[in-house]
């Protein structure tokens, strides 16, 4: 289960910082946020898990609920290496759950 099913007004801040509000297994919500260039790069204009600080070259980074699902879908343009600015999407549920309150990295790649 994604971490969004038991967030709400999640947003991205700052290109880098994912934050929400997330519930506890007491049913009370808790403020988070979670810096992605932690655990989230850029390789070849593309967003790659387990690297870091993909913001240092991405543009135009926007998040959004998108489907039937509300997938947490993070969209930028990254720098390919070679100069260009390349589109690039990731799916934030993937990777990153709700632990009591607070989103969490796990390892997922």
């Amino acid at each position: 289960m994604g971490f969004q099913i038991s967030s709400t007004d999640i947003k991205a801040k700052d290109k880098h910082l994912l934050t929400a509000h997330c519930q506890r297994p007491s049913g009370e919500t808790r403020y988070s946020e979670l810096d992605l260039d932690q655990f989230l790069g850029a390789k070849k204009g593309q967003f790659s898990w387990g690297d870091r600080d993909f913001s240092k070259s991405s543009r135009d980074v926007v998040f959004k609920l998108e489907g039937p699902k509300n997938e947490p879908m993070l969209h930028a343009q990254l720098d390919d290496g070679k100069g260009n600015a390349q589109e690039s999407q990731v799916n934030l549920g993937h990777c990153i759950k709700n632990e009591d309150g607070h989103r969490r990295f796990m390892e997922c790649f």
